[in-house]
């Protein structure tokens, strides 16, 4: 039982692994989930539109990319929940809308609208909205104020909006956000909208920035709904230009663009104690705390003796005699010869007597004869019938009826017991 003690826990150990693998929260998984994106680009590549994802690592050059898309995130509060491995410098994330101007590029910008709790549970409600002021406030960051926002009063909101004359398109929100039409500063035209509000505007203060009210017509959670997915193509294609080949940018990661390329990226890169991180992140710690365990485990085990020590060597004697006496009566009552096991029984008991009384080397026949001499000294009925019923056992044993077998041996048995055999 104490040897089966440490396979037991290694097993316990194994399952709470596999349960954590199976439970814990896993942050790159964000793109699958209700507010990611991955849906978006999978859509886009199966409709030949080229796409491309935000890297830390990699620097984008605006030349290389025809419309950059930038799911819109507030810092100060839980909205969206932040992509794994996504890594800002301390001057914070770069100002999407600057750049456009700055490069001349097409971008996207799209509001929060869910709180990041939905990425985890798969659950959105109205409790689980974003504030308005966050987003006005968030929208001031990158230049733009004094929007009022609008929500649906039912919870979802149909309605027939096209980006291009002639080519209506349904669309389904849930919980539907738009521009209050009413608020829109001098300048801002939409483009794109329902009754309830505009969706998708365009300022004339930065003509290459779009800003898109509602993310759920680009990501997963919306995309599903309608003929959303259909919007979200016709939308991408407007803003980048239907002859363009180069790839849409989905930049998740806000860091800052390059005017070109840089030439000898992919040389100059310098590790840092911070790219050591990434061998320890989920799910790798996961791995590396549990062989930390199972090491911890055996170093357990392995500072005990298993078993006492043996002091003596004839007690391997001992114990290999009991072994193959064991065995071989195993193998004689499977084979059906219990009366052959019954004499080597009684010849090697005598034997044994004859040994206890007259010395280690009267166990043979000898022996034997002389132990009945002197047992017929203490009582000659006795042990004429103890001579009777072991010799019947010792020479016929294996042709005895299981009847005389028993009645043999429980005189055997009586006889003998009848006698004081003392020591030696």
């Amino acid at each position: 039982m104490r040897k089966s003690a440490p396979v037991l826990i290694l097993v316990l150990v194994l399952a709470l692994v596999a349960l954590a693998l199976f439970w814990l929260p896993r942050g790159n998984d964000f793109d699958r989930s209700p507010l990611g994106n991955k849906g978006l680009e999978l859509w886009l590549q199966a409709k030949g539109i080229p796409v491309v994802r935000s890297d830390p690592h990699v620097a984008r050059a605006s030349s290389e990319i025809s419309l950059r898309i930038v799911p819109l995130s507030i810092r100060k509060g839980e909205a969206v929940a932040p992509q794994a491995g996504e890594e800002t410098d301390d001057a914070g994330p770069a100002n999407p809308a600057e750049e456009a101007s700055r490069y001349a590029l097409p971008t996207l910008i799209v509001l929060p609208k869910w709180r990041g709790s939905v990425s985890m549970d798969g659950v959105a409600s109205k409790s689980k909205l974003v504030d308005l002021i966050d987003i006005s406030d968030e929208l001031e960051k990158i230049g733009y104020s004094d929007f009022g926002f609008a929500r649906s009063k039912t919870d979802f909101e149909e309605a027939q909006t096209q980006l291009k004359s002639g080519q209506p398109i349904k669309i389904d929100l849930y919980q539907a956000q738009t521009f209050e039409r009413s608020s829109l500063p001098s300048g801002c035209k939409e483009i794109a909208g329902t009754p309830l509000g505009a969706l998708l505007l365009r300022c004339a203060q930065k003509p290459n920035v779009y800003l898109l009210s509602d993310p759920d017509l680009l990501n997963n959670h919306g995309l599903a709904l309608a003929d959303n997915a259909s919007f979200a193509v016709s939308l991408v294609t407007l803003l980048r230009g239907a002859a363009e080949k180069r790839p849409v940018y989905l930049d998740t990661a806000g860091q800052p663009l390059d005017s070109e390329k840089p030439v000898d990226e992919g040389k100059s890169y310098e590790r840092s104690a911070s790219d050591l991180k990434r061998f320890f992140a989920y799910p790798l710690s996961v791995i590396w705390g549990t062989l930390i365990v199972v090491a911890a485990i055996c170093f357990w085990r392995g500072a005990y003796r298993f078993g006492p020590p043996l002091r003596e060597a004839s007690a391997n004697i001992e114990l290999s005699k009991t072994a193959a006496i064991d065995a071989t009566a195993r193998l004689l009552r499977l084979s059906g010869n219990d009366g052959r096991m019954a004499g080597q029984f009684v010849l090697h008991l005598l034997a044994d007597k004859a040994q206890l009384l007259f010395g280690s080397g009267a166990g043979n026949q000898a022996g034997i004869a002389r132990l009945f001499q002197r047992l017929a000294r203490q009582d000659k009925a006795a042990a004429q019938a103890l001579h009777a019923a072991a010799e019947a056992l010792i020479e016929r044993g294996h042709v005895m009826t299981r009847a005389d077998l028993h009645r043999n041996l429980d005189t055997f048995r009586k006889s003998l017991g009848s006698f004081d055999l003392g020591s030696r």
